[in-house]
């Protein structure tokens, strides 16, 4: 036929393509005059002659059928236009939609129409069936409905099959006898029991998880390089049953438990480890901040916040925050979810019974309850998203729950598009017990899993107890309609017996006892009777009729498993995220065995987008030493500055508001740009623009950030802004901030209310109080005009300070002047800063003319004030005292202070050689040249003597858990005032540092090093440490002499650079020339180095006649060393 058309004249082509259209016009016409069943008829006609026809070809026929079926349609596609091929595509997506929806229509609007009579439980659409599908890599068990990568990556995990357990083990693991049986029970405490016997090997030399076991190529079967295979996917490998192979780690019941406990445990704690290790290396920090801060210093180490556990990490606090707003996303588009469904595992599933072995219980195999509940999880998904059991769908989200040792649970939102009406819900919901004779299937189900308690009266023992009520308020009122609830929910119909209702007996648990009792409708746990009866399992379903519900209801779905810690410490110490939350954190074996399969804990529909929010300049920049001035000249582009770009370029994108722009166009995080999607719907009048479901959600910004703020509710206003200028430009007017732009807008209220307090306070308050009033009012209030405010109350806010001008100045005629303002806007400033962090310029106030080091001078301040005066006249009196020892060691610490030797410097000075004295004639003479001097002793008592002394803790901050943690560090950040002070120190005196623990020094070591940019022994500063070994060590709570040796400095790496220094002379014998006091100090240092013998018996030495007085009680101790204290402990010289 191709030959012959090919050999056709011009007007013979001519006179074919005539017909052909006339053919193709009578076909079209009498095809639009076919009724439905016509059509039908004719369709499968046509696809059982093709059948035929198709089984009749050979090989070869078919294959030169495909391809000239290939070859028409590529000639076709090529010949098509862009509009052609814009409508086919479209119609191609048409059809596969239609066509994966059709498996699911079977059961449209099916809650509203619930028929006892229809076999719901076993369709092929809802069937698991048995666990029959083998991989092909590693001859895993599966369900059909399992990823494929699941056991192995696809062939890209292998590891050596576990050889079986020696003899007696094996029949031991067996549990068909009663000694197996009896040994399976007991796993775990038998397994306790020898612990001290593992050396970590097994029997049979199999090796566990290591980082070098490299990821195999599926199609080679070679290793290959530079792929490991990582912890989970070992692991998961490991728990898989396989065809033919008996996987004793899944016998172990308890021991099971504990051993993928621990398995995943370790996981989730190298991952917290990484986080916590990467947060040095790699800093935060605002743009606009480090930008001013290279601009000032060009130092790069004394800018960035450590980075805290991030949202990115699954189940963390701030990804669970995320996903709340997120769900709240959802309600600002679509309104109020309609349902809230809880779905909860039923270990007495058929298909968790029929793959247990014998003798096992659904508890031995959290393997099988979390694999068979993610299953069923995703057929519930399915049947209310495709198959529109309630009706079409918008949007929903759920997350999955452990409570503990508990099961898996699932919470569900739901947002319907036709929403339910009143009428319907006793259709859709019930909380009643079934008729048992119409519906006996859903009754066995309810009565099983549907029944809460019973508690109260009839069980006060009971867990949701509190004070004698219940928490979950059961039993519930009995009503015969149903009603609006107060909390959000509807008081659903439950029936009296009375009244039609039913009742029912069940066997519950009192105490040690098993009774049987009777139950109505008021312990009926609402519940949907299509889907109980479906998944015969625990669902409560729960209509949300209310917007008073929605905001716990989405904080509720996304809270989390439990945690539980306490804790307490001071206002304003820093938190570590990674240690909160793994001091809080619950693991229990089905979540172990969820996470290591890498089942998702939330899943949602559609997307949502975040966007970025960030002032000018202000964007986060992630940075390293390395790429920091990069980082400065070339900021990372975000969401924000990409939507700029976009709306300078595209003009739909000038259309859209910023939340808008993820309907329409994708982000590239590649490129940091957004391009336009190329599937969706069309949008009219606008080519080759697409829109889809996605939604976006700018980032939340606290109030008090007051520009940052202003800019988000612009964000939401203004459509297709080009710049931060233009969101500031209104009507052709630019606005100095995004405050003022949006009171040109009307978009926020007047400050009245604040002109009349302010007005009030002027009149009775001081200018300090008033002051202090005015910048409450800024922090707490958030005026709309500040600056205004400002320029109203000024003079009142500076009057004090014009008044002691005036009296400073009586000869001249003063008045208000521009520097008296910026005097007030400068100690405005610094009670912002220590209130809450902010300077003015945040507030909306001018900032006020002083340089970075006037801000500092608040922390340094401590250091720095002492009285030169007292300082001199302190050296000169007490300088001619040293003694030689005293003089040499003195004149050896001065040196390497004029010579920034740095180093540490242990002074070993016993009781009475003058440490204390010698101390603060050191500090004396490195302040009275306005230099710093930290002096720090270990206890509150030691620091008291020191002049300026204070606590090591409060002084250096110091962790309060420092056993705990491998290498603590100081909390001090870069850019504080603390780390000022320790940057341009001279001298850190630590006394009685034979009582810290060495990981304190360790930490000041690290701080400082990484503060003064140093990587020499204390970053380059000099350390004196002062005490006496002989005296108290640290103090171990609950240690041994040998942990409260590994503790002390001597145990550290330190210790080794130390340069010792040495007072021996005793300054009371010396000045005072008491002989007594000279045999008491000798006493002292023979009990100190040991000289005294002890008693091989027990240890203990006998103490000399003369070395103190012996009382007979405590009474006369306490009257020998306190003697009149009653009368005298007023006196201070006294005490």
């Amino acid at each position: 036929m191709a030959a012959s058309r090919a050999a056709e004249t011009p007007e013979q082509a001519k006179q074919t393509t005539t017909r052909l259209e006339e053919q193709r016009t009578r076909q079209a016409a009498s095809r639009a005059a076919e009724t439905a069943e016509q059509t039908t008829i004719r369709n499968t006609d046509k696809r059982t002659r093709q059948a035929a026809s198709r089984a009749a070809e050979t090989a070869e026929q078919t294959t030169t059928r495909l391809e000239e079926q290939r070859t028409r349609q590529a000639a076709s596609r090529a010949a098509e236009s862009s509009e052609q091929q814009q409508v086919r595509r479209e119609e191609d997506r048409r059809r596969r939609s239609n066509s994966r929806a059709s498996r699911w229509s079977f059961m449209e609007r099916e809650a509203f129409q619930y028929d006892p009579t229809k076999n719901y439980d076993n369709h092929p659409q809802l069937y698991i069936g048995r666990m029959t599908e083998i991989c092909s890599y590693c001859d895993a068990l599966k369900w059909s409905g399992e990823a494929p990568g699941m056991c192995c990556s696809n062939g890209k995990v292998k590891l050596p099959s576990l050889r079986q357990p020696p003899e007696p083990l094996e029949s031991l693991m067996s549990g068909t006898t009663t000694t197996s049986k009896h040994f399976l029970e007991n796993i775990r405490k038998y397994n306790s029991c020898f612990q001290m016997t593992s050396f970590g090997v097994t029997s049979e030399g199999e090796d566990g998880y290591h980082f070098l076991i490299m990821q195999t190529d599926p199609t080679t079967g070679t290793p290959v390089d530079r792929k490991k295979v990582s912890a989970m996917d070992f692991y998961a490998y490991r728990i898989m049953m396989r065809a033919g192979a008996i996987n004793h780690i899944l016998r172990c019941r308890q021991l099971f438990h504990q051993f993928i406990v621990d398995m995943y445990a370790k996981i989730e704690s190298e991952r917290l480890w990484f986080i916590r290790l990467n947060q040095k290396k790699l800093r935060v920090d605002e743009y606009i901040h480090l930008r001013d801060a290279i601009a000032n210093d060009g130092n790069a180490d004394t800018l960035g916040q450590l980075v805290i556990l991030p949202s990115t990490f699954t189940g963390s606090p701030r990804h669970m925050h995320e996903y709340t707003q997120d769900a709240m996303t959802y309600v600002r588009n679509y309104g109020r979810p309609d349902l809230f469904v809880t779905f909860t595992c039923n270990p007495t599933w058929e298909e968790i019974q029929e793959e247990l072995l014998d003798g096992q219980n659904p508890s031995d195999h959290h393997d099988l309850l979390a694999r068979v509940f993610k299953q069923k999880l995703i057929k519930l998904m399915n049947i209310i998203t495709k198959s529109h059991v309630f009706g079409p769908t918008q949007c929903w989200m759920y997350s999955i729950e452990w409570q503990k040792r508990g099961l898996p649970h699932s919470h569900i939102l739901i947002w319907l598009k036709d929403k339910i009406k009143p009428d319907e819900i006793d259709s859709v919901i019930s909380p009643e017990l079934p008729d048992r004779q119409q519906d006996p299937r859903l009754f066995q189900v309810v009565v099983k899993n549907m029944i809460h308690g019973p508690c109260g009266s009839i069980n006060p023992g009971s867990s949701c107890m509190k004070d004698g009520k219940c928490t979950k308020r059961y039993p519930r009122q009995l009503i015969q309609d149903t009603q609006t609830g107060e909390d959000g929910y509807p008081l659903y119909r439950r029936r009296s017996p009375e009244d039609g209702g039913f009742k029912a007996r069940i066997k519950t648990k009192f105490g040690n006892s098993i009774q049987e009792i009777e139950i109505d409708n008021k312990w009926v746990v609402p519940y949907c009777p299509l889907l109980s009866r479906i998944f015969q399992a625990h669902i409560n379903v729960e209509y949300c009729n209310s917007v008073k519900s929605i905001k716990y209801i989405c904080k509720y779905v996304n809270k989390g498993s439990d945690q539980a810690m306490f804790g307490f410490g001071k206002d304003g110490t820093t938190v570590d995220e990674v240690e909160q939350y793994q001091l809080g954190r619950y693991i229990s074996s089905n979540e172990a065995v969820w996470r290591i399969l890498d089942f998702s804990i939330h899943e949602r529909h559609p997307t949502v987008v975040h966007l970025a929010v960030h002032l000018e300049n202000g964007q986060r920049v992630y940075f390293t030493e390395d790429n920091l001035h990069e980082r400065i000249n070339e900021p990372p582009k975000t969401t924000l500055t990409a939507f700029f770009l976009l709306c300078q370029k595209d003009e739909f994108a000038r259309t859209l508001l910023y939340c808008d722009v993820p309907k329409f166009y994708t982000w590239n995080a590649s490129e940091k740009a957004f391009k336009r999607r190329v599937q969706g719907t069309s949008v009219p009048g606008y080519r080759n623009i697409r829109a889809t479901n996605a939604l976006g959600r700018v980032y939340t910004v606290h109030p008090n950030n007051f520009e940052c703020f202003f800019l988000r509710i612009l964000l939401h206003t203004i459509r297709g802004p080009t710049s931060f200028e233009a969101l500031r430009t209104v009507n052709g007017r630019k606005c100095a901030t995004f405050r003022e732009a949006c009171q040109l807008l009307g978009l926020l209220e007047d400050d009245t209310q604040w002109n009349a307090t302010m007005t009030e306070a002027a009149t009775i308050q001081s200018p300090s109080q008033l002051r202090n009033l005015f910048i409450i009012l800024l922090l707490v209030c958030g005026p709309s005009n500040p600056g205004k405010l400002w320029e109203s109350y000024k003079e009142s806010l500076t009057e004090d300070i014009l008044i002691k001008a005036r009296r400073e100045n009586p000869g001249l005629a003063l008045n208000y002047t521009p520097d008296m303002f910026n005097q007030t806007l400068i100690i405005l400033e610094d009670k912002a800063l220590a209130m809450a962090g902010k300077d003015l310029k945040q507030l909306g106030l001018p900032t006020p003319l002083r340089t970075l080091g006037d801000r500092l001078t608040r922390e340094i301040l401590r250091e720095t004030s002492y009285d030169l005066n007292d300082l001199n006249e302190y050296i000169s009196t007490n300088e001619p005292l040293l003694l030689p020892d005293q003089k040499a060691a003195y004149n050896t610490i001065l040196d390497r202070i004029n010579r920034k030797a740095g180093g540490i410097i242990f002074l070993d000075a016993p009781g009475g050689t003058g440490k204390t004295f010698f101390i603060n004639l050191l500090l004396a003479k490195i302040r009275r040249k306005s230099e710093i001097a930290i002096a720090v002793a270990s206890s509150g008592i030691a620091a008291t003597l020191l002049h300026g002394g204070r606590t090591a803790h409060s002084t250096l901050k110091l962790p309060l858990n420092l056993t705990q943690c491998e290498t603590p560090l100081c909390n001090i950040s870069k850019g504080t005032g603390e780390a000022k002070v320790l940057q341009e120190c001279k001298l850190i005196v630590w006394d009685e540092c034979t009582m810290a623990h060495r990981k304190a020094l360790e930490a000041l070591d690290r701080t400082l090093q990484d503060l003064r940019d140093n990587g020499k022994l204390m970053g380059g500063a000099i350390l004196l440490l002062a005490g006496d070994f002989r005296q108290t060590l640290p103090v171990i709570p609950k240690g041994t002499m040998a942990d409260e040796l590994k503790a002390c400095l001597k145990a550290s790496y330190l210790w080794r650079h130390v340069h010792k220094l040495e007072l021996k002379t005793n300054m009371r014998v010396h000045l005072q020339g008491d002989v007594a006091a000279g045999q008491f100090a000798q006493q002292l240092l023979n009990l100190g180095d040991g000289k005294i013998v002890a008693d091989p018996t027990n240890g203990l030495i006998t103490i000399p006649n003369n070395f103190c007085n012996i009382v007979d009680s405590i009474e006369t101790l306490k009257t020998s060393v306190f003697p009149d204290i009653r009368r005298c402990f007023n006196d201070h010289k006294w005490l």
